[in-house]
């Protein structure tokens, strides 16, 4: 008898659930190889997109935003700044070559004393100190007029064009009033000629009514041009720091949650790309906001700290400046004393709370200063007043410890060291928030350019067990 063999049976095997079950036409046919399910594929791809879609918004996002927010901060730190210092300057220099002239007043010879009639007179002061300084101040202006017409636009030329015509008449006034000085034969001090106090007057008037307030409306305007600016260059910084907080932590999010579904839907424990790629994205999350961050605090501080301290020491300088020229006028114009004292001690006055509300390294010595220069005005007008003009001129231009000419030059000093303190302390912080924006530009290139190849490479051996 011949036995019949049965075939043995097919083993049976556990489907898979990411294959779909046999079906269709081709089901059961041997060499027939089955389609795989597109649903893990589908699942991957979808993943990958997103991730990498964040990672280029991030890297947009980083592009944009530093490119912005380095805009705004070189329009305050490059043009914005420069002209308010620029109008500040001008109204410095304008304000000492007032002063200068003035001083131009009182030069000459002493009385000869009544009691002893062989004696020849002395010269007091010959008035070139005041000349050259007063050469000096037109130089100044001259140059911050030029930076006011380089930076203030298409309305500027217009604007320097009217603070030149002013200008140009106050030079005509001093300079008739330096030619009635300089032909007098052996002046006596403080008793210049009329005409050359009438044309100073005259002049100084063109400056107070017409020149000065030009160019403090150039400042206003410029001043606040500077917190507009500083204004938009910390909200960007600050703006941009948000988001890019907000779309780099969504980044690394989506990252560790398609790790973490990786390992437990493909029984894989770590994907080193995936892992060096969220490490790409965090640190570039934590660099770029602290780098945003860190730039508009620079910005405040560049102003607060900075820019702030020197216009009020400027507006300072200035009032100082008026004071000292109506003192010298005071000097030989004594028909006009009472007027001139209550001008001269408004403008003391505005020194005073200027330099009061000044908290820069060394504004302690500054205040000690212009007390010493009023302490020095209080004995020249106890002198003058009690009719010694030779002495009161003396007292004017010496250059002893007590003179006011001497505690002026120390005080104007100091308060010069102060103010160039407070420009430094603008350049550096300005210089810090540009540091902070500098080199973020091509590190977020590289940093997320390498994360999107990572994420390619971390899907692609997934991919391909499918395929």
């Amino acid at each position: 008898m011949t036995a019949i063999l049965q075939p043995p049976a097919a083993p049976s095997a556990t489907p898979r659930p990411d294959l779909d079950p046999p079906s269709g036409p081709t089901a059961g046919r041997p060499g027939i190889r089955l389609p795989r399910s597109g649903g893990p594929v589908l699942r991957l791809r979808a993943q990958a997109a997103a991730a990498m879609l964040l990672v280029a918004a991030l890297l947009a996002l980083a592009l944009v935003g530093f490119s912005d927010t380095s805009a705004r901060v070189h329009e305050l730190v490059d043009v914005s700044e420069p002209r308010a210092v620029a109008a500040a300057q001008l109204m410095q220099a304008l304000s000492d070559l007032d002063a200068q002239r003035a001083k131009s007043l009182v030069v000459g010879y002493s009385a000869v004393p009544s009691g002893d009639p062989g004696a020849g007179p002395v010269l007091v002061d010959d008035g070139v100190l005041a000349s050259l300084t007063a050469q000096a101040d037109q130089r100044a202006a001259h140059r911050a007029l030029a930076r006011l017409a380089a930076s203030a636009g298409p309305a500027g030329p217009t604007d320097v064009q009217g603070l030149l015509d002013s200008l140009a008449l106050y030079d005509a006034w001093t300079g008739t009033e330096e030619y009635a000085v300089g032909t007098q034969a052996q002046p006596v001090v403080g008793h210049p000629l009329p005409v050359a106090v009438d044309t100073y007057a005259q002049a100084d008037s063109l400056l107070q009514s017409t020149l000065l307030p030009q160019v403090k409306a150039l400042l206003a305007q410029a001043d606040e041009q500077v917190g507009h600016d500083r204004d938009a260059a910390r909200g960007a910084a600050l703006r941009y720091a948000a988001l890019l907080g907000l779309v780099g932590a969504a980044a690394v999010l989506v990252l560790l949650w398609w790790q973490r579904d990786l390992a437990v839907r493909h029984r894989r424990v770590l994907n080193l790309p995936l892992l060096a790629g969220t490490a790409a994205v965090l640190a570039l999350l934590v660099g770029t906001t602290s780098a945003m961050a860190g730039s508009g605090a620079a910005v405040q501080d560049a102003v607060t700290r900075g820019y702030t301290p020197y216009a009020g020491l400027a507006q300072a300088s200035v009032a100082a400046a008026d004071a000292e020229a109506r003192q010298s006028r005071w000097v030989v114009d004594e028909d006009y004393r009472p007027l001139l004292g209550a001008a001269f001690t408004s403008d003391a006055d505005q020194v005073r709370r200027l330099l009061a509300a000044d908290t820069s390294p060394g504004s302690d010595t500054v205040r000690q200063r212009f007390a010493a220069y009023l302490a020095a005005d209080g004995t020249l007008r106890s002198v003058a007043g009690g009719g010694d003009v030779n002495e009161a001129a003396l007292r004017l231009t010496g250059v002893a410890r007590d003179d006011v000419a001497f505690a002026y030059y120390d005080f104007a000093l100091h308060l010069d060291q102060s103010a160039a303190g407070d420009t430094a302390a603008f350049s550096a912080h300005a210089a810090a928030a540009e540091d902070d924006l500098t080199a973020w530009p091509g590190v977020a290139a590289v940093l997320l350019g390498s994360a999107l190849l990572l994420v390619l490479a971390g899907v692609g051996p997934r991919l391909r067990e499918y395929s």
